[in-house]
């Protein structure tokens, strides 16, 4: 009797597959559908060819000594807590140091006191080094206040993330607050002007698109804006920096992806 039950169930859906009653969807279709079910979520990062800058937090009373310059290197070292942090009894503000590309006898140090912080000097080719190509000038902000970092040449989209293990319970959360500044100074009157902040990140435990916010500045990318002002015989020593305001990351990770 069950057999018959069964062998009635299948003639029946047969028929209905048939008459169009059930669709079946072909092999293709099915695979579509998979791998549009598998394909990362948008607060996810591209996959292909990218590179990869690490921000490593460390203790205030850290001391790796030297300025961590090889070009190959893809870490910096900042204070694991910037406010705690202080250098020669004094705590670090923004912007800090001169770059090592900086024109000679040019003076880019001037921190703000309302502007805490260490200051990651950026440059792009071809105003950095001889090498177009992706550099850790100096990854050690514990004897200066400063790092600094050349990107290759080109236009990317940026995307960051904090790596490190989430605060404890009984912890306030870790976060840290990245503002990106146009530096540049007017010939006629010798002042230096902050155009302005460029925009301003929290960084999340999620990937965030971050190039909106950070490089990009009137639709325009940041590098392309500042040889702009450069061209002008008004200005000079225009230059981008990070102010980067670490509370408890041990990691952020940055990813340029060419455009």
């Amino acid at each position: 009797m069950k057999k018959l039950m069964f062998l009635i169930i299948v003639i029946v859906a047969l028929g209905l597959i048939v008459s169009g009653c059930i669709p079946v969807v072909p092999i293709a279709e099915k695979d579509e559908t998979s791998s549009l079910t598998k394909a990362k979520p948008a607060d996810q990062p591209p996959s292909g060819a990218h590179y990869n800058l690490n921000i490593i937090g460390k203790k205030s009373d850290w001391s790796g000594g030297g300025s961590y310059n090889n070009p190959d290197r893809h870490t910096m070292f900042v204070p694991e807590n910037t406010d705690e942090f202080m250098l020669d009894g004094s705590p670090c503000y923004t912007p800090s140091g001169t770059p090592c590309w900086a024109p000679e006898g040019a003076n880019y140090n001037n921190p703000r006191i309302p502007y805490p912080g260490i200051t990651i000097w950026m440059t792009q080719y071809p105003k950095g080094t001889d090498e177009d190509e992706f550099a850790v000038l100096d990854g050690n902000a514990f004897d200066d206040c400063k790092c600094e970092f050349q990107l290759k040449s080109g236009t990317y989209t940026v995307w960051i993330v904090a790596k490190a293990k989430p605060a404890k319970k009984d912890e306030p959360e870790y976060y840290t607050d990245i503002t990106g500044w146009i530096r540049y100074t007017d010939e006629l009157t010798g002042t230096i002007y902050y155009y302005l902040e460029v925009g301003k990140v929290t960084v999340k435990k999620n990937w965030q698109n971050v190039t909106d916010e950070l490089f990009m500045y009137d639709g325009e990318w940041v590098f392309t804006y500042l040889a702009g002002i450069e061209a002008d015989p008004l200005y000079e020593e225009a230059a981008y920096f990070w102010q980067y305001d670490n509370h408890g990351n041990k990691l952020v990770q940055v990813r340029f992806y060419p455009d």
